[in-house]
């Protein structure tokens, strides 16, 4: 959830970044509509898009990747545990709904602000709108397709406002902010949000005055400067005095229409919708995996106490490994040798599949057997972890093993949410009988990598 949150608010920051130094002076007024209106949602679906083209895994003709097998609670020797949704939801949940909630609240307190206006005015339906006259009032806003305006401007020059609220109707501007309302909602918390909502609405304002104001342009901008009003801001609306707007719009009433030839710069979306495919796509190892799977010294040397205790190995030489696994914090990982993979074969190539020693009696083929008989050791070998039922952990555990050419299991490497869960899947793994290795075209043993995902369900 977190990686999602930032993910989206940085592809939303970049997308802004691009509006306000590149798009947001020229007078494609419609086409940065549609872009503030595409790229939050774009920014919210992005990290759910992952192309094959772009990830940069292992072939899989190198490292066979075997179809997950799912572990339930309760199936092992673990007793299942009853769990609740409510359960599931820790801390961080509570603030976002809490949030979520209050920000509702808000919103339904500034519809019930317009449902009060409306029942004070006097209304008026027209042709084309709906014209609600508020009395003793000096403030002007439109929702939807009510035009919403103060007697005491009623007595003055008003024509210019009214072609300037028509064009929000005609325009549909208020659907615009009751899509970043709705957004404000689901993510009160992401300042962007309210950022993209500011720009969209100063963006209507220019529309309406390039669309409500022809010729005259000069008198209209004295029109705008003549007064200045004290009015309510609701984000739900399109006011028309709105004193942080007035200068924007007037300069943006003078400048001169843009040239067509700087619609390319929307082209630059094209390499930044890549470069953020790119990012979302790539499995290398980020920083954030990293430090969850990242373990202790005193982690390592435990663990390469377990992998050599069933394996014969002289006591001297376990003192050994132990004693260089615990100087290791000293030494880079650049000073080691990288590990030779050329041994390992690739398993379209291997002429005589790796298999257990005991066949399938149905006759399947080598493959599905040896999955087949796979599973029933995973099944029959696992125990849900005590620690991970008390946490409430689940997940899914990928463990990289290599059949050795004397068709024993070496675990290469193992990823979890939990490192409990991490401890069971390389028993479970480890705990293989010896098996029958791969062959090659003349009978000779090969190793051969397998990538096997274990399901860890509750329930």
């Amino acid at each position: 959830m977190l990686s999602y949150i930032i993910q989206s608010m940085v592809f939303q920051l970049l997308f802004l970044v691009v509006y306000d130094f590149f798009l947001k002076k020229e007078t494609f007024f419609n086409w940065n509509r549609f872009y503030l209106l595409l790229t939050p949602l774009v920014s919210l679906a992005l990290p759910f898009v992952k192309l094959q083209s772009f990830r940069t895994t292992v072939p899989e003709d190198y490292v066979f990747i075997l179809s997950e097998v799912t572990l339930v609670a309760g199936q092992g020797s673990q007793i299942q545990t009853q769990s609740s949704i409510w359960d599931s939801i820790n801390i961080w949940h509570w603030i976002l709904l809490i949030g979520s909630c209050l920000s509702l609240i808000w919103f339904v307190y500034k519809c019930y602000q317009i449902l009060r206006f409306r029942q004070l005015g006097k209304r008026f339906d027209l042709i084309d709108h709906t014209r609600i006259e508020i009395p003793h009032q000096e403030l002007v806003f439109t929702f939807f397709n009510t035009v919403y305006i103060g007697s005491d401007i009623l007595k003055r020059k008003h024509d210019h406002i009214l072609n300037h609220e028509l064009v929000h109707i005609k325009e549909r501007h208020s659907l615009d902010l009751l899509f970043f309302e709705l957004l404000r909602i689901a993510f009160w918390f992401n300042p962007l949000v309210y950022i993209y909502q500011n720009r969209i609405a100063e963006l209507h304002e220019f529309i309406a005055d390039s669309k409500s104001v022809k010729k005259h342009k000069k008198e209209y901008c004295q029109l705008l400067l003549q007064d200045t009003f004290q009015t309510e801001q609701l984000s739900l609306v399109n006011q028309f005095f709105n004193h942080s707007l007035i200068k924007k719009r007037i300069v943006m009433l003078q400048k001169s229409t843009s040239k067509k030839v700087w619609q390319l710069k929307y082209l630059m979306l094209i390499p930044l919708i890549t470069v953020m495919l790119f990012y979302t796509s790539c499995e290398a190892e980020q920083q954030s995996e990293l430090d969850q799977n990242s373990v202790s010294l005193e982690d390592q040397v435990r663990e390469l106490e377990a992998s050599i205790a069933g394996e014969e190995v002289s006591p001297d030489l376990q003192k050994r490994l132990l004693n260089v696994a615990a100087e290791a914090n000293n030494i880079s990982l650049g000073d080691f040798p990288k590990k030779e993979t050329n041994s390992d074969w690739a398993f379209s190539e291997v002429n005589v599949k790796p298999s257990f020693k005991s066949p399938c009696a149905d006759g399947t083929s080598d493959l599905n057997c040896f999955k087949v008989k796979l599973d029933e050791h995973v099944r029959s070998t696992f125990q849900y972890p005590k620690e991970a039922i008390a946490k409430k952990v689940e997940g899914r555990v990928y463990i990289l093993f290599r059949i050795n050419t004397d068709g024993t299991i070496s675990i290469i490497d193992s990823r979890a949410p939990d490192a409990s869960l991490d401890a069971e899947g390389r028993r479970i793994i480890s705990s293989m009988p010896q098996l029958n290795p791969g062959l090659d075209k003349d009978g000779n043993p090969v190793s051969v990598k397998f990538a096997y995902p274990i399901v860890f369900r509750l329930k």
